[in-house]
């Protein structure tokens, strides 16, 4: 028997409730990925000045020579970086802001769909239902009863 770790279950109202939990988490996400612009955009310049100093000094002492990187250590899984570089921070703010993007995508789609559903039937389709989300993300609807 195969498990996805990903997903959970949720119950509402109707689909009014779930688009409203949908433009919820929509305004959150636009929101945290803002703050993490704004933390890299703080941070690009450091970063920018940090790999022009490692340019420099891999010029110097040649290309192959290893460099001393930040302390980091994982356990079980879970990577923990002591004293880190400005772009370890930065690349690590850019990966989030990416994930956090292509979910905003997703979660915009569905609230279209969601939108549609609603305009169209109206109170008919206020009835519980019972949603599975992957990763924070509605993939499938159940009504449960007309």
């Amino acid at each position: 028997m195969s498990t996805t770790p990903d997903l959970e279950l949720m119950t509402f109202k109707g689909v009014k409730e779930l688009l409203s939990y949908v433009n919820n988490q929509i305004n959150d996400l636009e929101k945290r990925i803002k703050d993490i612009e704004d933390m890299m955009g703080d941070l690009k310049v450091k970063a920018d000045k940090y790999m022009a100093l490692l340019q420099m000094i891999e010029e110097i002492v040649g290309k192959g020579q290893q460099l001393p990187l930040s302390t980091a250590v994982e356990l079980t899984g879970l990577k923990i970086i002591f004293d880190p570089r400005p772009i370890d921070e930065y690349e690590t703010l850019n990966e989030s802001r990416k994930a956090m993007a292509d979910r905003l995508t997703a979660l915009t789609r569905v609230k279209d769909i969601l939108e549609v559903i609603v305009n169209k039937l109206g109170d008919k389709a206020e009835v519980p239902i019972l949603v599975e989300l992957k990763t924070g993300i509605p993939i499938k609807i159940i009504f449960r009863s007309w």
